[in-house]
């Protein structure tokens, strides 16, 4: 779910720094470049449960978002009060999804879904041999030679299924922008982080789940436009029409996923 940005070791090694002071993550915003697209699943990982709420990882201005991917839920947190908070779907066990610091420095609004090489291989293959290449069409899917901006579309046809299927050959697959897009409306990347994201989705029933780890590593967000206008600090945005359209925040917003033992979970209980 990824073509890649380089990012020089000293800004890495910055960003880790400043990001663990919580509140001085928002001065890292420069270093960064605006947009950058990021695609595919992320790799299992260890989740031990962890204490993401000590050494001042909160900070006492400004606004921070906080996922507990233990309790699969998001909070909105500015000048050290939970504002908001939604529940939020993670990674199954499989393909857990990863605590990490990063930044959000914009919104996308109608993305493309770049379907995962596996899934492609898996799922995708297997049901254009069978049911031909109607199948990608009348689920607004295309072959394209890559993920990034300057991705061109090829003919469905021009790919050897079979080949794909048993894994001697490879292909980008994205699926349009449409209400069955797994993406939903809105996506949001996270700086430098590769292959996860927070995103829409149109599947909003399963979040009557208790248990929500369900997805391959990507945050589903509950309400992904509340999010996007808490980020965006309710500036009025027109709906854009085209796909992938970036919209960037006034500022970046830090943001921690972690998996919150107890003793954490009381501590962000009582900042609300």
């Amino acid at each position: 779910m990824s073509d890649k940005r380089f990012l020089g070791r000293k800004y890495a090694m910055a960003g880790a720094a400043v990001l663990a002071l919580g509140a001085g993550a928002l001065g890292l915003a420069y270093f960064y470049p605006p947009f950058g697209p990021s695609a595919g699943t992320i790799a299992p990982v260890a989740t031990s449960r962890i204490d993401a709420l000590g050494g001042g990882q909160i900070p006492a201005r400004g606004r921070y978002v906080l996922v507990d991917a233990a309790a699969a839920k998001l909070f909105m947190i500015e000048d050290g009060r939970v504002q908001d908070s939604m529940k939020v779907i993670v990674g199954k066990p499989a393909s857990a999804t990863p605590a990490l610091r990063s930044t959000i420095f914009y919104a996308t609004f109608n993305p493309y879904w770049n379907v995962p090489v596996d899934l492609a291989q898996t799922i995708i293959a297997p049901k254009v041999i069978k049911e031909g290449t109607t199948y990608l069409t009348d689920r607004q899917y295309e072959v394209v030679t890559g993920f990034g901006a300057a991705a061109q579309v090829l003919p469905p046809g021009s790919v050897d299924w079979a080949k794909v299927a048993s894994g001697e050959a490879k292909v980008h697959v994205r699926q349009r922008p449409n209400p069955a897009n797994s993406m939903g409306q809105i996506k949001f990347n996270l700086a430098y982080v590769e292959q996860i994201y927070l995103h829409d989705t149109p599947k909003k029933e399963l979040f009557a789940q208790e248990q929500r780890n369900l997805s391959n590593g990507c945050v589903r967000l509950e309400d992904a436009p509340r999010f996007a206008r808490w980020l965006l600090k309710d500036a009025p945005v027109s709906p854009p029409k085209e796909p992938e359209q970036h919209v960037a925040l006034p500022r970046g917003v830090p943001i921690t996923i972690a998996y919150l033992d107890d003793k954490s979970q009381m501590q962000l209980a009582s900042l609300q």
